[in-house]
C-alpha cells in the first residue's frame, strides 16, 4: 500500500523536511529510484547522487541545503530504510500448519501447534519441532534433533542427529548443521577416521546462509551463540565456539577448537587457524589469515593478520619495492667501483 511521506516518517521514526504529502509507492536504490519511490543515503559517498535522483523521498541523516526532494531525516538512515523495506515488502505468508502428505515422519516425533512440515521432508525418530516453526521442502532432520519455536528452514537444509536448535533460527537453502568434523589419525594403511560423536548447538536468533556448514564436535559441542549471523559458504569446524552477535561474511573458514569472541566482525574469505581464542569485538578485513589473537576490538588485516595500520604501511611500501631494488643495485655497483 502507498504512504505519504508523513505517514512513512511516522512508521520509521523520521522527521519530514519538504512535502509531507508526497505519495510513496515503493523502495529503490538511489540511482534507480522513480518519482514514486523512497530511497536512502547512509554512506556519504552516495550523496553525489542526490542532485540527479528522481526519488519521491530520501531517508538521510541530515537534509542538504537547497535539495529539491523530500527528506526523511533520522540519525540511523540505514535502519530506517530497513523498516520502510519491510512495510513495502512484508514477509510472505507462512505455509499452512501441519505435515505434508509426502513427508516421511519417524517414530516418537513431536510437531507442535502451528508448525509446518513441507513436501518431501524427512524427520527421523525422536525429532521435536517447536511452535510455528516452518520446514520447507526437502528438509532432512536426523534422529533426536530438537528444534525451537518460530524457526524457518529453507529447502534442502540438513540437520544431523542430536543437534539442538534454538528459537527464531533461520537456515538458508542447502546449509548443513552437524556434518562430521574433519578428524583423521594417520595409520600404516593411510588415515583412520576419528568418530565425531558430539553435536551442534545453535542458540536463539541465529541466521545461517546458503550452503554453509557447521561441523559437529568430536566430543562435546560446536556452539553458535545467540544472534550470530553467518553468510553463505562459511565453514565452521568441529568444537568451534562463535560468540554472540558475531557476523561472518562469505567463504570464511574457522579451524577446529577455535573460540571467536562476541560482537566480532569477519570479512569475506577470512581464514582462522585452529585452537585460537579471539577476543571480543575483533574486526578482521577480507582475505586475512588469523594465526594469533590481537586483543579486544582490534582491527586487523593481511596474512599473517596484523594491526591494520601496520598492514597498510607494508602494502604501501611494496609498490615502491621495484624502484628501491634498482636504487640499491646502483649503489652496490657504485660502491664496488670505488673499491677498485
Amino acid at each position: 500500500m502507498p504512504f505519504t511521506a508523513r505517514e512513512l516518517a511516522d512508521r520509521i521514526g523520521a522527521e519530514v523536511v519538504g512535502d509531507p504529502d508526497v505519495l510513496i509507492e515503493g523502495v529503490a536504490k538511489i540511482e534507480e529510484a522513480s518519482p514514486q519511490d523512497v530511497t536512502f543515503v547512509s554512506n556519504p559517498a552516495y550523496r553525489k547522487h542526490l542532485q540527479n535522483s528522481r526519488a519521491a523521498a530520501v531517508i538521510i541523516d541530515s537534509a542538504p541545503e537547497g535539495g529539491n526532494a523530500t527528506f526523511l531525516v533520522t540519525a540511523e538512515p540505514y535502519l530506517a530504510f530497513l523498516k520502510a523495506l519491510r512495510l513495502f515488502h512484508p514477509e510472505p505468508q507462512a505455509p499452512e500448519a501441519g505435515v505434508h502428505p509426502s513427508a516421511v515422519i519417524g517414530e516418537n516425533v513431536t510437531v507442535a501447534e502451528g508448525a509446518s512440515i513441507g513436501p518431501l521432508c524427512v524427520l527421523e525418530d525422536g525429532v521435536a519441532v517447536g511452535k510455528n516453526s516452518v520446514l520447507r521442502a526437502q528438509v532432512f532432520v536426523g534422529r533426536n534433533v530438537v528444534i525451537g519455536e518460530d524457526c524457518l528452514f529453507h529447502s534442502r537444509v540438513t540437520i544431523r542427529e542430536g543437534c539442538r536448535i534454538g528459537n527464531r533460527v533461520i537456515l538458508q537453502d542447502g546449509c548443513v548443521i552437524g556434518s562430521d568434523g574433519f578428524g583423521f589419525a594417520q595409520a600404516e594403511q593411510g588415515y583412520e577416521k576419528i568418530p565425531q560423536v558430539g553435536i551442534v548447538v545453535l542458540e536463539d536468533d541465529v541466521e545461517i546462509g546458503a550452503n554453509t556448514t557447521v561441523d559437529r564436535a568430536t566430543l562435546g559441542q560446536t556452539v553458535i551463540r545467540r544472534g550470530v549471523k553467518l553468510d553463505n559458504l562459511v565453514q565452521i569446524a568441529h568444537n568451534v565456539e562463535v560468540g554472540s552477535s558475531t557476523v561472518m561474511a562469505a567463504q570464511t573458514g574457522i579451524a577446529g577448537s577455535t573460540k571467536v569472541g562476541e560482537k566480532s566482525v569477519l570479512g569475506g574469505q577470512v581464514g582462522v587457524a585452529g585452537h585460537l581464542h579471539l577476543s571480543d569485538g575483533i574486526m578482521v578485513a577480507a582475505q586475512s589469515g588469523v594465526t594469533k589473537d590481537h586483543g579486544p576490538k582490534k582491527i586487523i588485516s593481511g596474512y599473517p593478520a596484523r594491526d591494520i595500520m601496520e598492514w597498510r604501511r607494508i602494502e604501501a611500501s611494496l609498490t615502491r619495492l621495484p624502484e628501491l631494488i634498482k636504487r640499491v643495485g646502483k649503489l652496490e655497483k657504485g660502491g664496488s667501483g670505488q673499491d677498485r
